[in-house]
């Protein structure tokens, strides 16, 4: 052995020695915190942050809620500290510990914000944020209030919960989603601006009605390019993403279920005020004169004749009558499970629901889902979602002919008979002469014969992997499909009657639709802290969409063969066949960058560069980005009753598509001719909302939390059909062209409260408002009106540049002398019990009718309402008071107009309750013919109005 390995076996015990006795001591001088956070069931709260801030020191709850927090020597002298614990999601703690060497163990337990006022945010960021350090604004509705009141559809469940969304539900029938316009419209339609839709990530462009509200964890909102340019080139009309149950928040190696049933019955809150009087010569019992089986009207054709009261032509409210108060009921099951790194959650749903409308069964709907969290290690993890939707109905849920046809129906004919007993069929089609013949058929007859079917097949999955090769990095994957299947036949039968009451030589329709969407995503986030005060967060990704929709279907107006619902039956000159094929491919690239300097100074900007096969081959690509920043004050200044202090601006872009037809040349088909309808445009690009959004957001007494927004928009290259000279475009007529820009600005304040927060009984409120106003401000072709929804050529909305979009055009009627010409005789005029000035000689007679409004210019038709309100609210209000609840939805807006169509059909049919002179005065009665001739134009009604809803 050499003299140096001796030395060295001789020293080595001796440094050994030392740092054991170094190391001992050390351990024992430093102080050691452990323990778990846990939620109120017990469930253990991962990433949960453990921290004392005056130390600077903290640490990070791993799987199961447990934390070690270690403080070194030098800072253990006996002091009392705060230990604190903040999870969002979660109302904070504190708790006084005092340091001294050795080891301590400290639990929390963390109750729910029912507000989640430190809610976590995922949508439009590149890591999950807590909202106090959003830079733009993103509403979130948590599951909280989600299971306050149950909802029809995941989109009704935001109404009056986020400032500036509004929700409509234009048809009441079951199966029918209701609508959602974000800060108004971004295009040259009234009504038309669909958000982007998310469901766990899959990217659904399918009816929302299929997915079941009780499976929603939380819905995410996105309203404006500021936001929604995460999203790129389609998300100008913002985003909507949902998140179903995962099972995060069960208890560890437990078992979780639950199960909620809901029963009741709809019916109409209020019916449309009908005329309850006529205006037709009676006989001395009552009942209305007929010469030759036809009715003899009244010399003044005033309304003001009853009805018989009792007796087969008596008084009937159809409506009333044959409406039914049908049953909905629905049964849903929860089971979900964690176990270690597994999270587990399934769910099955039962729903039935009758509707109102007679001789129909009403939809029903089964959906089933399944999700799964599964750790792999500690540096990787994959989840699973999948839903399947089955949806079955025998009434178009978007129908309204039966309803339009009910209310229109003559009051005193019995429908079910109405030739008396001697009817030869039930509900038999064709009306006795005296109420029009067959101008009206009976509308219960094709409700009762019409054989319609509706089969909705529905399969939405997703799938990501996470990998975490460093505590920096992140990569991940993510694939998402969302597939639909639907079948739709309406058979009826040869033989049944037609309108005229003869039998029918029956029709058969048959179509079937397959959409397939798909969009898969790789990403990396970056997030490393720099100088010891800058969190940076860096993502790329990589996004790839396809859409494959295939549409086929088959009309036979006339069958050869008695009881065959096959096409087979159709008589092969009577049968006309309609098929589609539709492929969309989208790449995408995104970059984003966020700083979080100090905890009170924040920017984000972000990147994005879509290429998509609906732009024109000449512009295969378009760029989108944001840029944005906000400060927290009340971190820097300290305020009485003020716990949270941020204002923030926000700018980014985001885009709308073109429609797949857009960019081709179009053709018609007619009469065994082709002929040239659109001419193609390669040039054709996405419109770009460019949005300027800035705000404050306030969170004081521990009770509220406001947030006041200010979003200034300008939509640029929106899509307008122009019409095109046929000599020089070769016999095309249309051409759809970027030819529009449309501006915007909105208002809006969000209030969310808990004033009481008892063990026992709680009061919570959200109070939410909106302004908008929007123009169009340059426009590539000459003014020009469109139509309500197809309404028979009601062109009641003008497109102008200058003018509000949503304008109403139509006759305006003279209501005060000072409209009349200039060179009117004033003495000549009156003003009837109406409003309206009239001819002072032809007041109360059959002649009297209203006078048009003649412009400057001669014109007739000028602004006579405009959709947009004055301001929106929602106010939702929650009481609780140990295991009963009470939920009281206030919704609705000030002023804006609405085009009531079928109101003017009402009065040109004589159903309206404004023509009922019953009652009336004898020189206030107005003659029936002067509300005809005043139905001429659109009829509109101020939108002031409000709904509640209550559970």
């Amino acid at each position: 052995m050499t003299s140096a390995a001796r030395v060295r076996n001789r020293i080595a015990p001796l440094v050994a020695l030392a740092l054991a006795v170094f190391t001992a001591g050390a351990a024992h001088a430093q102080t050691t915190i452990s323990g778990r956070v846990t939620n109120t069931s017990g469930a253990g709260l991962p990433g949960a942050n453990v921290y004392i801030s005056t130390l600077n020191i903290g640490a990070q709850a791993r799987e199961n809620g447990a934390f070690t927090l270690a403080v070194p020597a030098a800072q253990s002298q006996g002091q009392s500290v705060q230990l604190s614990v903040r999870f969002i999601g979660y109302r904070p703690q504190s708790r006084p510990v005092t340091l001294t060497a050795g080891a301590q163990t400290v639990n929390f337990t963390l109750e729910a914000d029912p507000f989640r006022l430190d809610e976590v945010v995922v949508t439009g960021v590149a890591e999950a944020t807590s909202s106090r350090k959003l830079t733009f604004s993103v509403a979130k509705v948590s599951e909280e209030q989600l299971k306050e009141v149950p909802a029809s559809s995941p989109i009704a469940a935001l109404a009056g919960k986020v400032a500036g969304a509004r929700v409509s539900m234009s048809r009441g029938n079951p199966g029918a989603a209701p609508t959602i316009r974000l800060r108004g419209s971004t295009s040259l339609q009234v009504g038309g601006s669909t958000p982007l839709i998310i469901v766990d990530g899959v990217i659904t462009r399918s009816s929302l009605a299929d997915i079941d509200a009780n499976d929603i964890e939380s819905i995410e909102v996105l309203k404006g390019a500021a936001a929604s340019s995460y999203y790129g080139s389609d998300a100008a009309n913002g985003v909507v993403q949902i998140t179903t149950k995962r099972g995060r928040n069960y208890a560890d190696n437990k078992v979780s279920w639950s199960t909620a049933n809901e029963y009741g019955r709809s019916n109409v809150q209020r019916f449309p005020a009908l005329n309850q009087s006529h205006i037709y010569e009676t006989n001395p019992d009552g009942n209305i004169r007929l010469v030759n089986g036809s009715r003899v009207v009244k010399a003044d054709q005033i309304a003001d004749a009853p009805y018989p009261t009792s007796g087969e032509k008596r008084f009937r409210n159809q409506l009333q009558e044959w409406l039914t108060e049908g049953e909905f009921y629905s049964t849903n099951v929860q089971l979900g499970l964690r176990r270690g790194n597994t999270n587990f959650n399934t769910s099955f749903t039962n729903d039935r629901n009758e509707g109102i409308m007679p001789l129909t069964s009403g939809q029903y709907r089964q959906n089933l889902r399944m999700n799964v969290d599964q750790g792999l290690g500690t540096k990787a993890d994959f989840s699973v979602s999948a839903t399947y939707g089955l949806n079955k109905n025998d009434y178009p849920p978007g129908g309204v002919g039966s309803w339009f046809q009910l209310m229109q129906a003559p009051p005193d004919v019995n429908l079910e008979q109405p030739f008396g007993t001697a009817d030869s069929a039930r509900f038999y089609p064709k009306l006795p002469n005296e109420f029009g013949g067959s101008a009206r058929a009976n509308p219960l007859y094709n409700l009762a014969n019409d054989d319609y079917k509706l089969r909705r097949e529905r399969i939405l999955g997703s799938f990501s992997l996470r990998y975490r090769p460093t505590d920096w990095l992140r990569l991940e994957s993510s694939y998402g499909t969302d597939r639909l299947n639907q079948r739709v036949s309406d058979y009826f039968a040869r033989g049944l009657l037609t309108d005229g009451g003869t039998p029918g030589q029956g029709s058969l329709f048959k179509s079937t639709a397959n959409n397939v969407g798909a969009n898969a995503q790789i990403n990396a986030t970056a997030t490393k802290m720099w100088f010891e005060n800058t969190l940076s967060t860096t993502r790329v990704a990589y996004l790839v969409e396809r859409e494959d929709n295939s549409f086929f279907s088959a009309n036979s107006s006339k069958l050869n063969v008695t009881a065959t619902p096959d096409l087979g039956a159709g008589d092969r000159t009577q049968l006309s066949v309609d098929s589609q094929e539709i492929q969309t491919r989208t790449i995408n690239y995104m970059v984003s960058q966020d700083f979080d300097i100090k905890d009170r100074y924040l920017f984000s900007g972000l990147y994005r560069r879509d290429g998509s096969s609906l732009f024109g081959s000449d512009n295969r690509w378009a760029d989108f980005y944001r840029i944005s920043g906000a400060y927290r004050i009340s971190e820097d200044f300290q305020m009485p009753g003020i716990q949270e202090l941020k204002i923030r601006a926000a700018q980014g872009t985001a885009g709308l598509r073109p429609g797949y037809f857009y960019q081709y040349e179009t053709y018609s088909l007619g009469a065994g001719s082709l002929g040239k309808a659109n001419l193609g445009n390669n040039a054709l690009k996405p419109s770009v909302l460019t949005e300027l959004e800035y705000g404050v957001n306030v969170a004081f007494l521990d009770r509220f939390d406001l947030e006041l927004v200010r979003a200034d928009r300008e939509t640029k290259d929106a899509f307008l059909l122009v019409p095109l000279s046929l000599a020089a475009s070769g016999g095309f007529a249309n051409q759809w062209q970027n030819a529009a820009t449309i501006e915007s600005n909105t208002t809006e304040l969000a209030l969310n409260t808990r004033v009481i927060d008892r063990p026992d009984w709680s009061y919570n409120f959200t109070l939410t408002g909106d302004k908008t106003k929007q123009q169009i401000v340059s426009m590539n072709r000459a003014a020009f009106r469109v139509n309500a929804e197809g309404r028979q050529n009601q062109d009641v909305f003008y497109y102008k540049a200058g003018e509000p979009l949503g304008l109403i055009y139509g006759t305006k009627w003279v209501r005060s002398f000072d409209e009349l010409p200039a060179t009117a005789d004033r003495s000549l005029y009156t003003i009837n019990p109406a409003g309206y000035v009239v001819l002072a000689s032809r007041r109360g007679k059959v002649n009297e009718a209203p006078i048009a409004f003649v412009g400057a210019d001669g014109g007739t038709q000028h602004a006579i309402g405009d959709v947009n309100p004055d301001f929106s609210f929602g106010f939702a209000n929650n009481l609780r008071w140990k295991a009963f609840n009470v939920y009281a939805l206030f919704d609705g807006q000030q002023g804006g107009d609405i085009y009531n169509f079928t109101k003017q059909w009402m009065f040109q049919d004589h159903r309206a309750g404004e023509l009922d002179q019953r009652g009336v005065a004898q020189e206030d009665k107005i003659p029936q013919p002067f509300f005809s001739s005043a139905s001429t134009t659109a009829w509109w009604r101020t939108a002031t109005s409000s709904r509640m809803a209550r559970s």
